[in-house]
């Protein structure tokens, strides 16, 4: 296939892994540097002198190809996505791939004959609209907003972000906070010097993610006094001292500020953690 075709494809195969497993891999500039590099890399045995469609596509390749990157696991990650794609979209193709080769050269293919892709055929035109489309789709899935993200996939992860808002007319940014709340539809929160600060999105001018966490939420009851509050970083949901749970949203810090007025600071009393 071309190689516009190829970097097509391998943008989809990662905006695919970016949604699947809530990560942020193509935000960097790095990105449009690795990404189109290695979509076409396979292609570049030729110039190498070797013979084209053997090493180069084989099932090995992208995995050594990719060593360099290593230390940096998420180029890594973009290098081998990006070149497996290519080889994927090898396999729709009248020649196929042979995967194993030198070892096998046995030449492998996901279609038909008859349904295969020639290379800057109309097939091929219609498979890059369709790749295209597919991307673009996804691309809406995922959201263009930052902030809609947020709202997309906290329940199931951490997130943290490099934010920017507006607060009494200051302009105030915060570097890779953690959000520790939102309530689905306009605010978030996060927590900053030991305290809940709530943001609403109209007072956001710029957010980013910065990364993105897979994690099972849990809430527990802890047992501390009031003076040890100051210490607990989590977000707390509620709290009881003698009678009801009464509903809270803060940090340690928060609740000790408004228990502290009238208590010893030793007096003792139920709170409930998310973490």
């Amino acid at each position: 296939m071309r190689w516009i075709t190829h970097i097509a494809l391998s943008f989809l195969f990662i905006k695919i892994v970016e949604i699947s497993f809530l990560v942020d891999l193509s935000s960097s500039v790095a990105f449009w540097i690795v990404m189109p590099l290695y979509s076409v890399l396979a292609d570049l045995d030729s110039i190498a002198g070797i013979k084209h469609r053997t090493y180069s596509h084989a099932i090995y390749a992208p995995f050594i190809l990719s060593l360099p990157l290593i230390p940096f696991l998420g180029l890594y990650a973009i290098a081998i996505i990006s070149y497996l794609s290519h080889i994927f979209a090898d396999m729709l193709t009248p020649s196929g791939v042979m995967l194993l080769y030198p070892y096998r050269q046995t030449t492998f293919s996901f279609l038909p004959p008859a349904w295969r892709i020639g290379t800057g055929s109309n097939a091929e035109m219609i498979f890059l609209l369709a790749v295209l489309l597919l991307t673009a789709s996804f691309s809406l899935a995922e959201s263009t907003k930052e902030v809609d993200k947020i709202f997309m996939y906290r329940r199931n992860a951490d997130i943290w972000v490099d934010v920017s808002f507006y607060e009494n007319g200051v302009l105030k940014s915060f570097k890779n906070e953690k959000i520790v709340w939102d309530d689905s539809n306009s605010k978030i929160g996060i927590i900053h010097n030991g305290r809940l600060k709530i943001i609403n999105v109209k007072q956001i001018k710029s957010i980013k993610i910065k990364e993105m966490q897979k994690v099972e939420r849990t809430e527990r009851e802890l047992r501390a006094s009031v003076k040890a509050l100051r210490i607990v970083n989590h977000l707390i949901t509620a709290y009881r001292t003698d009678g009801d749970w009464i509903d809270f949203l803060g940090t340690g810090k928060d609740l000790y500020y408004l228990l502290f007025n009238g208590s010893n600071g030793n007096e003792k009393l139920w709170i409930r953690v998310v973490e």
